[in-house]
This record gives structure tokens, C-alpha cells and sequence, in this order.
């Protein structure tokens, strides 16, 4: 099986044949995207449609910064929705039936068209999942109760099997924080909702402790045991859960697979939704009819089930639809059940999901959420609020740009 970069560069030369052998007539339509298995996408479409050609522009994260300087026409990527990377998109004229709850629409108009998302997954042995009292979601007290008693001490009192730990995966702390606020954090972050944020600061906390003991110990377990990749440890008993997503589900080998099962982490009755691939046209764009008609394509259930079928064919590891479950209920109930059987589609009234995220949201999120979230699990005390943390993180930021 080809790696995902090999693929990529050949079809990136495929694409630029194909343009140059395009007849003058053709309109081309600059892609920029976090997501590289839309280069075979680029390529399909380019085959079947005379009139226009997709050129892909590949980038790790697209901001408002990347937007500005590469100019293109249709940008599709993660957690687009933050407010000034929609004040540089047009509203689209197209309305899709998409989940509700991943709609972005103001005033019946909407600048993003939502294509596919993520849920948080808890994997572990199968046996163990079987016992949980939902089949399809857990929750953080189910966690902590089927947690309890596995854990097991050495005789000098070291910690040698330890079932969950909220500390084991960023991600996981603001799981836990949308199943109490699904948008705790304000568009300009200067009114975040600090409340629901320290509860889930001491919610975490508490947890830590009552499986480790304190929060060294699971420091120090981490430290210890969590260089081999969480499945490994799953199966070899040293941890009974693990937090993990849809993609890295699909690359575990079917021999690792087998063994596990998983489930949704959510609350008392949602599912936080943790990111959202959306497709937007800039204001700038100068080929709009071509790249409304390639996203309307892709919004296409008969495109979205070849394009599955394609990277499968290419060796292109891709869970779903551009790494989720669709935006289309229709194609995760014939399509995505069929391609991947294992994965159970929740009801759509469990999905919570944030309208707008704050601005800079792949800069915030890691820069200043979740290392403040981290020190503040670790020690109550710290020195700054979440709110003071970023006004100084901000201006360090603004320093920058002078």
C-alpha cells in the first residue's frame, strides 16, 4: 500500500498534466485545504467536469492569515467557523440537509457548508465494552465506575495498572468540558464562561485522584508505561480505556481491531461534536459559479460514496468522509454503515455543537486552552485565569505582527 504523501505527489503531477493538457476554455478554481486526500477528489472531478479545473493548494491548518495570501477559490478544512475566517467568505446561495446542529446560518444565509465531523471515541477490549450499560455511548461517571478497583499497586506503592485517565489525551479535557458547555468560550474569548471551566478543572481533578491516588502518581504512570500506543496497553492490561478518534480507529491493523470496541463519549444526553469539516468561497474568489458547482458535488451522496470507494482503491487511508461521519444523515445510514459497519451512528439529537468558534481557534486551542487547562488540573492554584492567560497571550501575539 502506497504512503498518503506518495499518493498525494503523484496525483499533485496528475493534476498539473491534466492542466496543462486542459483546453483555454476551462476555468481553474484554486482549492486550499487541510484535508490531502481531496487531491484524488481534485483529479475525479476534473475527469468528469469540461469546465472547470481544481487546482489543490495543501496546507496543516487554514486561518484568516493563510486565506489573505493564498487567494483562492473554495476553501474546505477543520473548525472554519471561527469569526474571521467567515468575515472573509461569501454566503452561499445552496442549502443542503445537513444535521441542524452543524448549521452556521444567519438570517436564513449561511457562510459555511458543513461536509463532515468528529465524535469523541473511548476504546477497549471488547469483553469490557460489552459491560458498559449503554452500546453505543459512555459517559464520564460510567467511566469512573467501571473503572474502579482495576487499579493496582506495586509493593513499594507504584501504580502498575491504572483503567483511565482524563490527563492521558488533550482532547479529552474539553470533551469533558462540552458536556457541560457545549460554547464556553465567547467569539473574542473575553467572555468565557470561567465557571463551567473551573468546575470541569476540579471535575477532572477529582477523577485523577480517585483512580491514581494524587496527581503525581498519575503523572508518573504516564510517565512509566504510556511510551507504547494506547491499544497495546489496552490489550496487554495495562489500561482498561483510551481515548482515541475516528481516524486513528481506521489505521489500527484488523488483527488489533478485532479485539477492541468502542463508543461515543458524551453526557447525559449529547455527543459533543469536536470538529467540523466545512467548505467556504471567499469574497475574493474569482471563479464563484465553479466552485459552488465542485461543492455542490461533493455535497452529492453518489460523490461522497465514490470518493470513499476511490481512496480505498488509491491505498489512501481515510476514515468516512473526509475523516467523520458525514454532514448527510442519508449517506451515514447506506454508505458509511456499509464501508464501516463497526461504527454506529448516533441519533441527531445528541449532537452538541458550537456555532461560532472564538477567533485564531487552532492558535488558541493550543497555545493557550489547553496548556492553562493542563497546569490548572495539575495545580489548582495558578497564578492566572484562563481570560488573563490569553489577554497575555494575545498581546505577545499582536507583538508579533509589528
Amino acid at each position: 500500500m502506497r504512503s498518503l504523501p506518495q499518493t498525494i505527489s503523484a496525483l499533485a503531477i496528475l493534476l498539473v498534466l491534466t492542466l496543462n493538457l486542459g483546453c483555454s476554455g476551462h476555468r481553474d478554481v484554486k482549492l486550499l485545504t487541510d484535508r490531502a486526500e481531496l487531491a484524488l477528489a481534485a483529479e475525479i472531478y476534473n475527469v468528469e467536469n469540461d469546465g472547470a479545473r481544481i487546482t489543490l493548494s495543501y496546507t496543516e491548518s487554514i486561518s484568516a492569515e493563510k486565506i489573505r495570501f493564498e487567494n483562492p477559490d473554495v476553501i474546505i478544512g477543520k473548525n472554519l467557523s471561527s469569526i474571521d475566517v467567515t468575515y472573509l467568505l461569501r454566503r452561499m446561495k445552496h442549502v443542503y440537509p445537513v444535521y441542524e446542529t452543524l448549521q452556521d446560518s444567519q438570517e436564513g444565509r449561511t457562510h459555511l457548508i458543513p461536509l463532515s465531523f468528529e465524535l469523541p471515541l473511548i476504546m477497549g477490549r471488547s469483553e469490557i465494552m460489552s459491560k458498559l450499560p449503554d452500546p453505543i455511548l459512555v459517559r464520564a461517571d460510567e467511566l469512573r465506575e467501571a473503572s474502579r478497583a482495576f487499579s493496582v499497586l506495586s509493593k513499594d506503592g507504584r501504580l502498575l495498572r491504572l483503567a483511565f485517565s482524563p490527563s492521558w489525551n488533550q482532547d479529552f479535557l474539553l470533551d469533558v468540558l462540552a458536556t457541560k458547555n457545549p460554547e464556553p468560550f465567547s467569539i473574542d474569548m473575553e467572555s468565557i464562561d470561567e465557571e463551567s471551566i473551573n468546575q470541569t478543572v476540579m471535575d477532572i481533578r477529582d477523577w485523577i485522584i480517585e483512580g491514581a491516588g494524587d496527581i503525581e502518581s498519575d503523572i508518573q504512570f504516564s510517565n512509566r508505561y504510556r511510551y507504547i500506543p494506547d491499544e497495546v496497553s489496552v490489550l496487554n492490561g495495562r489500561i482498561l480505556f483510551a481515548r482515541t478518534d475516528f481516524e486513528y480507529w481506521n489505521s489500527l491493523p484488523d488483527v488489533i481491531n478485532r479485539e477492541l470496541d468502542i463508543r461515543y463519549f458524551g453526557g447525559k444526553r449529547s455527543i459533543p461534536v469536536v470538529s467540523v469539516v466545512r467548505a467556504g468561497i471567499p469574497k475574493r474568489a474569482k471563479s464563484v459559479r465553479a466552485a459552488e458547482d465542485f461543492i455542490e458535488w461533493l455535497m452529492l451522496p453518489s460523490t461522497q460514496s465514490q470518493l470513499m470507494k476511490s481512496w480505498e482503491s488509491a491505498g489512501i487511508t481515510v476514515f468516512g468522509f473526509l475523516g467523520g461521519l458525514s454532514s448527510l444523515q442519508e449517506v451515514n445510514q447506506t454508505v458509511m454503515a456499509q464501508h464501516f459497519p463497526r461504527i454506529k451512528t448516533p441519533e441527531s439529537q445528541f449532537f452538541l455543537a458550537p456555532r461560532y468558534l472564538p477567533i485564531r481557534w487552532a492558535r488558541t486551542r493550543g497555545e493557550v486552552i489547553i496548556p492553562w487547562l493542563e497546569a490548572a488540573i495539575k495545580s489548582p492554584r495558578t497564578e492566572l485565569s484562563l481570560l488573563d492567560a490569553y489577554r497575555e497571550w494575545d498581546l505577545s501575539v499582536f507583538s508579533e505582527t509589528e
